[in-house]
C-alpha cells in the first residue's frame, strides 16, 4: 500500500531530530509545506509531511469512510520507521489525536511530540454539541451524507469554525480547494468510540491550543493536558489551523525551542 511522504532533507547528516508532521481531518501535508516545512528546514532539521490513508496520493486499506484511526496510527508508524536517527512527531488535530495513540508504543528514535490544537483524549462531545446548537440542518446533513464537507465547504463556515477572522480571503478560496472528505468513523471515534488509553507520556510532549479555536475549545486543551501532568500553551488570538495563519512563525519556534533545546 502506497503512503506518501513528502520531504526535505538536509544535504549533511545533523544532531537535530528530524521533524515528521501528521495533518488534520479534511487536510493533508499540504497545510505543512508553505510555512512549517520550510520553517524547520531552514533550521536545520530534515521535514518529512505524511499524508495518511486515503489522503493526496496515499492509498488506504479500506475505503476512507471506514477508515479506523487504528489506520492512521499505522501510517504514522510506517512513517517513522522510514526516517533514520531521531524524529520529532508534530500533529494537528486529528493528527494530534493520532500521536495520542500511537505513544502507547512508540519507536525508540521517537524522541518527542508536539500537539497543535489536538482532537482532546477526552473526546469531542463538547464540539458535537457546539455544532447542533450553530448548525443543526449542515450537522443533520453531514451525518445522513456520512461527510463533513457540508459544514466545512463554506466561507463563512470555515472561517468561523478553523480560521482567525482576519484570514486573507484569497487564501481562504485555496485552503477551501484543497480540503477533502474525511473518515466518518474516524470522527465517531475521536468523539468517543476510541479515546487514547495512554496516561504515561513515554517521551516529552508540549500541549499548544489556540484562544479561539471553535472546534477544540481552551477548556478541553487545558483539561488534557491536566490528564497527563503537562502546562498547556495557549496562543493570544490564533484559531484551529494556527500554522496558516498570522503569526504562525512564534508557534513553530516555540515547537523547534522543544525539540531541540541544545
Amino acid at each position: 500500500m502506497f503512503l506518501e511522504i513528502i520531504s526535505k532533507k538536509q544535504p549533511q547528516v545533523t544532531n537535530k531530530p528530524s521533524i515528521l508532521f501528521i495533518h488534520g481531518a479534511c487536510m493533508g501535508a499540504w497545510v505543512w509545506e508553505d510555512n512549517f516545512m520550510e520553517y524547520f528546514f531552514e533550521k536545520g532539521h530534515s521535514v518529512f509531511a505524511i499524508n495518511l490513508s486515503n489522503h493526496g496520493r496515499s492509498e488506504g486499506e479500506r475505503s476512507l469512510r471506514w477508515t479506523s484511526i487504528k489506520h492512521y496510527v499505522r501510517n504514522l508508524s510506517n512513517a517513522v520507521d522510514s526516517i533514520d536517527g531521531p524524529v520529532f512527531l508534530v500533529g494537528h488535530s486529528m493528527g494530534g489525536f493520532t500521536i495520542q495513540h500511537y505513544l502507547q508504543s512508540p519507536a525508540k528514535n521517537v524522541v518527542g511530540a508536539a500537539l497543535l490544537c489536538s482532537a482532546p483524549s477526552h473526546g469531542l462531545w463538547h464540539l458535537m454539541g457546539k455544532l447542533v446548537l450553530h448548525y443543526p440542518f449542515y450537522f443533520v446533513q453531514s451525518v445522513l451524507q456520512m461527510s463533513w464537507l457540508p459544514v466545512m465547504k463554506n466561507k463563512e463556515r470555515l472561517q468561523r469554525v478553523m480560521l482567525r477572522e482576519d484570514f486573507p480571503p484569497q487564501k481562504m478560496s485555496e485552503v477551501i480547494s484543497l480540503l477533502q472528505d474525511e473518515s466518518f468513523l474516524a470522527f465517531l471515534e475521536m468523539g468517543f468510540l476510541k479515546l487514547p488509553k495512554v496516561k504515561y507520556l513515554p517521551v516529552p510532549v508540549l500541549i499548544i491550543g489556540a484562544e479561539n479555536d471553535y472546534l477544540i475549545s481552551v477548556a478541553d486543551t487545558r483539561r488534557m493536558a491536566l490528564r497527563y501532568g503537562l502546562s498547556s500553551y495557549i496562543i493570544e488570538g490564533a484559531s484551529h489551523c494556527l500554522m496558516l495563519e498570522t503569526g504562525w512563525e512564534d508557534v513553530a519556534e516555540d515547537i523547534r525551542k522543544f525539540a531541540d533545546p541544545h
